[in-house]
């Protein structure tokens, strides 16, 4: 491995990601749910890892892992800035 991998975050669609299986998640992707749709984030410590021993064998980019995220069943990926993803939880 040269680099170490990034954190994405991202947004999906909950209504029109009816194939999707939230609790079939793999360990390198963190999901949560609220009114504005599923929120995705890249786990890179575990990510890095699974690419290493060849269990995701796309590149470490935005839109690699959009694509990715879309083969899971997930509508309308796009991505959001990490700031938004964790901004719930900024305030507990």
């Amino acid at each position: 491995m040269s680099r170490n991998g990034q954190i994405y975050c991202f947004r999906a669609e909950v209504m029109r990601s009816s194939q999707f299986a939230e609790m079939e998640m793999p360990d390198w992707l963190e999901v949560r749910a609220n009114w504005q749709g599923y929120r995705i984030a890249t786990l890179p410590w575990i990510a890095d890892v699974a690419r290493a021993i060849g269990l995701l064998s796309f590149e470490d980019t935005p839109d690699a892992w959009r694509g990715y995220l879309e083969t899971l069943g997930l509508q309308d990926v796009r991505q959001i800035s990490c700031e938004e993803y964790y901004e719930e939880t900024l305030y507990w």
